[in-house]
């Protein structure tokens, strides 16, 4: 799991990426954050395929199968403010609070579909 939260850790980011697809939507999320003025309030997590829901929950906070707001045994919702399929990859957007900030989530579709994905 990579987590990408300033101009320093992004340029490592897009070293160690060798996908194109998942390069690209990097550099796409990057550039629209600076863009907007959004940059400082932005952390975009790139989930491979080999990480865990154990990583996910340490990062965000909650586990990736039920969410925020989620329980045991609770209805599967969704918790994102913004989802896009790109290929093989998915973008999540989720935000916190009235903050202004948000992570942006990129991980492969699989990893998605087996963790997250509303049944």
């Amino acid at each position: 799991m990579r987590l990408i939260y300033d101009d320093l850790t992004l340029t490592a980011a897009l070293a160690a990426t060798p996908d194109g697809t998942s390069r690209t939507l990097i550099e796409r999320i990057a550039h629209d954050a600076k863009a907007s003025d959004l940059w400082e309030l932005t952390c975009i997590v790139v989930i491979g395929d080999y990480d865990t829901d154990r990583e996910f929950e340490e990062v965000l906070g909650y586990p990736p199968s039920t969410g925020p707001l989620g329980g045991e045994g609770a209805a599967v919702e969704p918790y994102w403010s913004w989802l896009e399929r790109h290929g093989g990859w998915v973008e999540l957007m989720i935000t916190a609070a009235d903050t202004g900030f948000a992570w942006v989530v990129v991980m492969p579709t699989g990893w998605f579909e087996t963790r997250i994905g509303v049944r």
